[in-house]
């Protein structure tokens, strides 16, 4: 405020920054930001991969009690023009999605219009929280269906097996996995034991990555998390158009174990462990995954 002194007004000079004092804290934030935020994101992505792993866990306690009554699993997958679900459709009583479960009309295909609705119905626990989110719904691919048709996505497939992981021209022929197409398994026939079994895995891009697509089952041929490489398969993130053992976690993906267990498994998993994992009864010895 001015001073009024012998007639004569002064003003008290007030503190502040210099323009070289400014500039200096600006930089200083910036750099506490610049560290702030990788932490940050971090923090994010392990409460997103929490979320995905409870989405598995619920999925394999569902399984589990669907495997009560039925003293099987579901079977992975079906002709795609069959009246029958899919593995995750089966299951969704079990999920308290009992209504939605009711929908489907169980007379007809998938793919006919009568259940295009109920398809397209999304459902949190199947979508990974890492996953892009801005595509709710996929197209089915044109072999099935020659018009474009959109469901809701999942995050996960069953895993029928492995290819090419032992040598490379091996087959999945009979399949060797849990989930498969031939035949309903059961707990029993999973020899190699339900803590070193992999029933279903993260896949998010996988081409019939669809919940109610009784084509969402796949057999492991490559490394987790491994990059889309020929010109067929550019519209993909991950390699064999997405159908493989893949997440956008970073460095591996999360699997669910025939015994209800979740793990996350590392992109750099030994391939021959990785094929053991995928197989119900190699009688393989495994160590070291974890």
């Amino acid at each position: 405020m001015p001073i009024v002194a012998a007639g004569l007004v002064t003003c008290r000079r007030r503190p502040g920054f210099t323009l070289v004092e400014l500039l200096t804290v600006l930089a200083i934030v910036g750099v506490l930001v610049g560290l702030l935020l990788p932490a940050v994101q971090a923090s994010r992505e392990a409460a997103r991969r929490s979320l995905c792993q409870n989405n598995l866990r619920q999925i394999g306690i569902a399984l589990h009690s669907y495997h009560a009554v039925n003293k099987h699993f579901p079977r992975g997958g079906w002709a795609p023009t069959s009246a029958k679900l899919s593995w995750s459709a089966s299951i969704l009583s079990n999920l308290e999605a009992r209504s939605l479960f009711d929908q489907i009309d169980r007379t007809v295909s998938f793919t006919d219009p009568r259940n295009l609705a109920v398809g397209q119905t999304q459902l949190a626990v199947f979508l990974c929280p890492s996953a892009p989110q801005d595509l709710a719904l996929k197209t089915l691919s044109p072999f099935l269906l020659p018009k474009p048709t959109l469901y809701a996505r999942t995050s996960y497939g069953a895993v029928n097996g492995e290819r090419g992981l032992r040598y490379f021209n091996a087959k999945n022929d009979p399949e060797r996995g849990a989930m498969i197409f031939e035949k309903d398994i059961s707990l029993q026939e999973v020899t190699d034991g339900a803590s070193q079994t992999i029933l279903i895995a993260e896949a998010p891009e996988g081409i019939h990555a669809m919940w109610i697509n009784v084509l969402n089952l796949f057999d492991q041929s490559g490394p987790i998390n491994a990059p889309a490489e020929s010109p067929g398969q550019a519209q993909y993130v991950f390699a064999d158009f997405g159908q493989e053992v893949s997440s956008y976690h970073p460095a591996g993906a999360q699997v669910l174990f025939a015994d209800g267990s979740v793990h996350f498994l590392s992109e750099s998993l030994d391939a021959l462990i990785l094929a053991a994992l995928c197989s119900r009864a190699g009688n393989e010895p495994i160590g070291g995954w974890e």
